[in-house]
C-alpha cells in the first residue's frame, strides 16, 4: 500500500490506532459497557491495516478498522465525555488530553448516523 492510500484510510472515522483503542479500554466503564468492550477487543484482535513498506512506527501506531454500530458509538462518546468532564483519565491520556478522543468519537457517531440514514433510504427505495 502506498502512503497516499494509507493516510486516506487512516483519516476515516472508523479507523483507529492500536494506542487509542487500548486507551478506550482503560477509560470506559467496562462493567456497564460489555458490548462496547467486546467490540474494541474484536477490533484489536483483527488484522491491522496494511502499512506502506517503509512504515517504521511501533505497534501502537498500527491502525485497525473499528466498525461500531451507531448505538455503541454513541455509548463510547458518552463514556469518553464523562471521563473528560470528571478528569478521570490515566496519566498518559491526561497528559495528551481527551479532546482528541472526544472529537474522534464524535466523528464516528456522525459517520454512523450518515451510514444509518443511507441504509434507511436505500431500504425505503427498495420498498417503494
Amino acid at each position: 500500500m502506498d502512503w497516499s492510500e494509507y493516510k486516506k484510510l487512516c483519516d476515516q472515522p472508523d479507523y483507529w490506532s492500536h494506542w487509542m483503542l487500548n486507551r478506550c479500554l482503560e477509560l470506559i466503564a467496562q462493567p456497564e459497557a460489555q458490548d462496547l468492550v467486546a467490540a474494541i477487543q474484536q477490533a484489536l484482535e483483527g488484522d491491522p491495516l496494511d502499512r506502506p513498506k517503509d512504515h517504521k512506527g511501533p505497534q501502537s501506531t498500527f491502525m485497525y478498522r473499528f466498525p461500531l454500530s451507531l448505538a455503541l458509538s454513541e455509548i463510547l462518546l458518552a463514556q469518553i465525555q464523562q471521563v473528560k468532564n470528571c478528569n478521570k483519565a490515566k496519566a498518559d491520556s491526561r497528559a495528551r488530553g481527551l479532546s482528541g478522543f472526544v472529537a474522534a468519537c464524535q466523528e464516528l457517531v456522525i459517520h454512523n448516523q450518515v451510514e444509518a440514514l443511507a441504509s434507511t433510504r436505500a431500504e425505503a427505495a427498495c420498498h417503494a
